[in-house]
């Protein structure tokens, strides 16, 4: 079974030979950046020096990752937010919303054309046409809820919650469609994976009958706008928020060291691929080769369904401890099914009896 098969296997709850391993949210660093030449924020703006960054997890250390963007603002600049350009280890943020509500918001009629999005959509054209027969070109989509603290202001749009919920419904059903829209565009110019990155809807800011009522439904709507497997990351701890991620239709679901892999296979059961969950500071930034590699053991003997960090790398990861990751999925054999003992016992009754 080659790596593209494998992943997208995993992510649809499918056969595969073996975990494998794969980073959906961003896994460049700045070892990277040195060896491409492609350093950040240049390489956020420019589609070949973020093609080519994108392909460095792949080409140094085997790890078939591609995911672009490398932030989450790109949404936010489109709709008119002021930018932190970040630099060579920081990506960019927001540093002022744009609008003071959601009555001062208007879907623009040319979103794909606005700030970094037309070089997103070049690069996933070009890694597409130079790895696509090799490894799932992966391209990430800020979540709704995270858009609409972006462009509203995080602080006032969380005490909306109390004081205006109408207000937070209107705001996260039009940043909806901002998200919408660029997955549809994504898988037109390339991108055969999904992951929907919704940092603010986590357990550490949200109840579960918060996220009930104010991120499940647009969660939901946004994982039925494509046939292409989708990945849906929230950080934090989201324990709480699991039996109703359940139920949104995303394909996988990919989650901090904050949750237990066990506990979270117990709730979402077969109906959602698991993906994780190795610290990404503790262990893949701080950690020793033989660290990474142990947790990495134990995440997929826990039952992830997919080999991953927790969370997005730092861009100061050792290339040895990512590259540890890989070796260790290649490695690690899943326990045989009581099928395929059956099927070994009766083969080796067959040869007694010819022999």
């Amino acid at each position: 079974m080659n790596t593209k098969k494998r992943i997208i296997s995993a992510l649809l709850g499918g056969r595969v030979d073996r975990i494998p391993a794969w980073i959906p949210v961003v896994s460049v660093t700045v070892d990277m950046m040195e060896k491409a030449k492609a350093p950040w924020p240049k390489a956020h703006s420019d589609p070949q020096l973020m093609a080519k960054l994108a392909a460095m997890p792949w080409e140094l250390t085997r790890m078939p990752s591609t995911t672009i963007p490398f932030c989450l603002s790109l949404e936010a600049e489109a709709l008119g937010c002021e930018l932190d350009q970040g630099t060579v280890n920081r990506t960019p943020s927001v540093k002022k919303p744009a609008f003071a509500g959601p009555a001062d918001f208007e879907m623009p009629d040319d979103l794909l054309e606005r700030g970094r999005i037309p070089v997103v959509l070049e690069a996933l054209e070009i890694l597409q046409e130079h790895l696509g027969d090799e490894i799932p070109i992966n391209a990430k989509v800020t979540g709704p809820f995270t858009i609409a603290g972006h462009v509203f202001g995080v602080s006032n749009f969380i005490s909306w919650i109390k004081t205006r919920p109408e207000y937070v419904h209107q705001s996260v059903e039009l940043a909806c469609e901002v998200t919408k829209e660029l997955v549809a565009a994504f898988v037109q110019h390339g991108a055969e994976t999904l992951i929907v990155s919704d940092p603010t809807s986590s357990g550490d800011l949200l109840s579960g009958e918060y996220y009930r009522e104010f991120v499940f439904p647009y969660h939901k709507d946004t994982a039925d706008t494509s046939r292409a497997p989708m990945v849906l990351h929230i950080c934090g701890n989201t324990k709480e928020l699991l039996p109703h991620i359940r139920e949104t239709g995303f394909d996988a679901y990919s989650f901090e060291e904050k949750v237990d892999v066990m506990a979270a296979k117990r709730i979402l059961g077969d109906d959602i691929s698991l993906i994780g969950n190795v610290a990404p500071v503790a262990t893949m930034l701080q950690g020793t080769r033989d660290r990474v590699t142990e947790e990495a053991i134990k995440c997929m003997h826990d039952g992830v369904d997919i080999l991953s960090s927790g969370c997005t790398l730092s861009p100061m990861t050792p290339l040895e401890n990512i590259r540890a990751l890989v070796i260790a999925a290649e490695k690690y054999r899943l326990a045989k099914t009581p099928d395929e003992l059956i099927r070994e016992f009766g083969r080796g009754l067959a040869i007694g009896m010819e022999a």
